[in-house]
């Protein structure tokens, strides 16, 4: 009798922990559109009509950067830095996009979730953005 209990627990302790290692790894990636699986892209217009920068990290500096991607639409080769309309979040590893008005990430102006996207900006939040700080969920209300 004795044998079974330890058996039996032994069995459930292993069953429980390969259930919360399979939870713990299951994080699917979120795709925004026209962003490749893994960065936060910024475009000079619409998502779907203008050139694209893409970003893997935090960038606390917009100067310098320029529309790099799908640059035979409108924008190509413009400046990053003050000339952003629209925003796609494509994380893999569930991180919010927060753009701010200045570098060094200083004046938030606005955050998109992973897997979203916001198309052509409200008019107070176009071509004002400067850095981009890459956050782990947070509590602000993001596109």
């Amino acid at each position: 009798m004795r044998i079974r209990r330890r058996l039996g627990f032994t069995a459930a302790l292993a069953a429980m922990a390969a259930s919360a290692g399979l939870l713990a790894t299951a994080a699917p990636a979120s795709a925004g559109p026209n962003c490749a699986s893994g960065y936060h892209c910024v475009f000079y217009l619409g998502i779907n009509d203008s050139a694209r920068h893409s970003y893997f990290n935090s960038d606390s500096n917009f100067a310098g950067d320029t529309f790099n991607q799908l640059t035979t639409r409108s924008g190509g080769g413009q400046g990053v830095n003050d000339n952003t309309v629209s925003a796609s979040n494509s994380s893999t590893g569930g991180y919010e996009s927060h753009y701010y008005v200045n570098s060094g990430y200083s004046g938030f102006l606005f955050c998109v979730n992973p897997g979203s996207y916001v198309d052509y900006l409200p008019g107070s939040q176009q071509n004002t953005a400067s850095s981009l700080q890459l956050r782990g969920t947070t509590s602000i209300s993001c596109y």
